[in-house]
């Protein structure tokens, strides 16, 4: 199994991610019984809870994925604390959405782990014909979107990884795991930031301009996909952004960098590209 341990302290956020029709929610469900079993508090977080139209949604022509995902972030803001588990089911698909929400347990100072259910797509479309959640072709579209949790990023460190074979044992180790261990100990992400240096503004600037000018110059050539300079992963989009929209992004994600300076001022480009990828 592709598991990845650090240490952990009650409670976290479950970050869930995997196919359409991976057995998310099954496992959610499960998880849930376990821990409720040993006398912790539950928050289950759904793309039902928030009462959406799945094949509407997920649909690539539509814009609503974004709104989504603001209403999934709103709800995990509004119910994670050291109290309360907080179980995410949704598909969490991207890397830019899942580096968010790292960033919300890391300043509520609550941790994280991401929960991976590894399906072949054949199976989830197999379960999707006996059920109808999604239109037929909308998974395989999905499936080309996926955005596969690598637990050498930050962001999807733990990921515990499901199969098909062993969905209880891993419920039972994620909880025992979640439970079993300390608090962290004190670091940079629980700490009050220090001083940033004194060109950090200058660094900020800069680097979400480079971005911006990437984006807009192989925009003009038709281009949908980004490679951003000394970034291993391209960007990319769906649909154009105009200057005016990628500006208003750069301006919003400057105000919360600079509220929130990062340890690392080698990591603004990366941030910032992170950031657009679950804004647009």
């Amino acid at each position: 199994k592709s598991i990845t341990f650090i240490e952990v302290a009650i409670m976290p956020l479950v970050m869930m991610c995997g196919y359409p029709c991976s057995g998310k929610t099954t496992f959610t469900q499960k998880l849930q019984k376990h821990l409720e079993a040993s006398h912790k508090t539950v928050v289950v977080i759904s793309d039902d809870s928030v009462g959406i139209d799945r094949n509407y949604t997920y649909h690539s022509t539509q814009g609503n994925e974004k709104e989504l995902r603001g209403d999934l972030r709103s709800q995990v803001q509004t119910h994670i604390s050291k109290e309360t588990v907080v179980i995410l089911d949704s598909l969490n698909y991207i890397k830019g959405f899942r580096y968010e929400l790292f960033c919300i347990s890391k300043s509520s100072k609550t941790p994280h782990c991401v929960v991976h259910t590894d399906r072949k797509p054949e199976i989830c479309n197999k379960w999707n014909e006996a059920n109808s959640h999604y239109n037929p072709g909308l998974i395989d579209e999905l499936v080309m979107r996926f955005e596969k949790p690598n637990p050498g990023q930050r962001w999807d460190n733990p990921c515990f990884v499901v199969t098909e074979e062993d969905v209880d044992g891993v419920v039972k180790l994620v909880a025992d795991h979640l439970f079993s261990v300390g608090a962290p100990r004190p670091n940079q992400s629980t700490q009050s930031q220090a001083l940033s240096p004194p060109d950090f503004l200058h660094q900020l600037d800069t680097s979400t301009q480079e971005v911006l000018d990437v984006i807009s110059s192989q925009q003009s050539l038709g281009s949908t996909s980004f490679k951003i300079p000394g970034l291993e992963d391209p960007l990319s989009f769906n649909r154009n952004i105009n200057i005016a929209q990628l500006r208003r992004l750069k301006r919003q994600f400057i105000t919360y960098t600079k509220a929130h300076p990062p340890s690392d001022m080698t990591k603004l480009k990366e941030g910032f590209v992170l950031y657009l990828q679950s804004m647009v």
